[in-house]
């Protein structure tokens, strides 16, 4: 993050491609290329019995809250959390570029509608098929860059590793729509942020279950190597602890099951449990 990002103009007929289409018919997300440039658009549409849904999202955000504060001694506000959306993304988006993070351009917005500069391929689908060395100077790449981003007091929200992108040799950051960071305290949601990267590491699809592990590793040990905050890495140790409890009892039961999301767990339980150990 010490070079400046360089960002691409947005296509000159973006306007025009907006209005020549039906946006009932539109999809939440479209990848597109205008005038030869390719960007991104995003919509929300509001939905039916939105009240009833608003109800529904709140209760369970109040009781993720309760399960939080019993388990990691804080409470994220249900009302902060539900402050999320495109209007909040594009907020944090201009924040993260007037402060040089390398983070996509907003070229068009208004209701239910955000344009993105695109900024190239999501690690996930890198990873997923490259050779084992680009695979490890990835996920190298991949926990150098979190490091370096928590290390300025910033926090993503949405950390998976499909969220970040490379694009001229170069790291971005995608898909800014969480407001966990609001309501958290900085040490747990970045402690969140590194969790988030390393379960969606470990459960990607192809990756067998050694290099999984390996990736997993590598990503945590990089990480704490480069960025070692005694405080998100307190913050880390008991989520490790809490992961491990349930994964203990499950294990037994659970393992057989192909589920990538059940076995992605239990593989990110094995990769932060040697961090009980050294307590």
């Amino acid at each position: 993050m010490n070079q400046p990002p360089v960002h691409h103009n947005a296509p000159p007929g973006l306007r025009a491609w907006l209005d020549s289409v039906d946006a009932s018919r539109e999809p939440s997300v479209r990848d597109v290329t205008i005038d030869g440039v390719r960007c991104i658009i995003k919509r929300r549409r509001p939905s039916f019995g939105r009240g009833v849904a608003y109800a529904l999202r709140y209760a369970r955000a109040f009781l993720l809250g309760v399960c939080c504060k019993l388990f990691l001694g804080e409470f994220p506000r249900p009302g902060v959390l539900l402050r999320n959306g495109l209007t909040h993304e594009a907020e944090r988006l201009a924040m993260l570029r007037q402060a040089g993070c390398r983070v996509p351009e907003v070229w068009w917005q208004e209701q239910g509608l955000l344009v993105l500069e695109y900024v190239g391929e999501d690690l996930a689908d890198l990873i997923r098929n490259e050779d084992s060395t680009s695979q490890l100077w990835l996920t190298r790449a991949a926990a150098t860059d979190m490091a370096a981003f928590h290390a300025r007091g910033m926090w993503h929200g949405g950390a998976q590793i499909r969220n970040i992108t490379l694009r001229d040799g170069e790291l971005w950051r995608i898909d800014f729509e969480e407001n966990i960071g609001s309501t958290l305290s900085r040490p747990l949601t970045q402690a969140y942020d590194l969790f988030q990267m390393l379960a969606s590491l470990v459960s990607l699809r192809k990756l067998p279950d050694d290099v999984a592990l390996t990736l997993g590793k590598l990503a945590l040990d990089v990480y704490l190597e480069c960025n070692p905050d005694p405080e998100v890495r307190a913050r880390l140790t008991r989520l490790a602890r809490l992961l491990c409890g349930v994964a203990t009892p499950l294990r037994p039961l659970l393992r057989r099951l192909p589920s990538r999301d059940i076995q992605g767990f239990f593989r990110a339980a094995d990769i932060l449990q040697p961090l009980l150990l050294k307590l």
